[in-house]
């Protein structure tokens, strides 16, 4: 995180460096109006409309994983839950097949003794 705002820093330095040295006036045609203004102020401008439009498309990306996020948490819960019953039915074949093995031992024994 800290590497992302040296490197933000440094070409907020740059930039800022870049328009000053280019200030000098232009004309800036818009629809049907004409804007005399500094060049450096159009960059300054360009640039900080450049880093609100990547902001709000980073807040977009953030809120769709988190809701991935959560989708898939509840995903996660739902299966772990399926797997708690299938253990628990598991076990109870297990427990039932131990049981007819016990019955079958028992009824041979009857029969040897006989």
């Amino acid at each position: 995180m800290q590497l992302g705002f040296i490197i933000s820093l440094i070409f907020a330095i740059l930039v800022a460096l870049f328009a000053v040295q280019n200030s000098g006036s232009v004309v800036i045609s818009f629809l049907f109006a004409e804007f005399n203004i500094s060049q450096a102020l159009v960059i300054l401008i360009s640039a900080a409309l450049g880093a609100i439009i990547v902001m709000l498309l980073g807040f977009i990306k953030q809120i769709k994983l988190k809701l991935k996020i959560k989708e898939q948490s509840k995903k996660i819960k739902s299966l772990e839950e399926e797997n708690k019953l299938c253990n628990n039915k598991i076990e109870e074949f297990e427990n039932n097949l131990d049981e007819k093995k016990m019955d079958t031992l028992e009824d041979n024994k009857i029969d040897i003794n006989e």
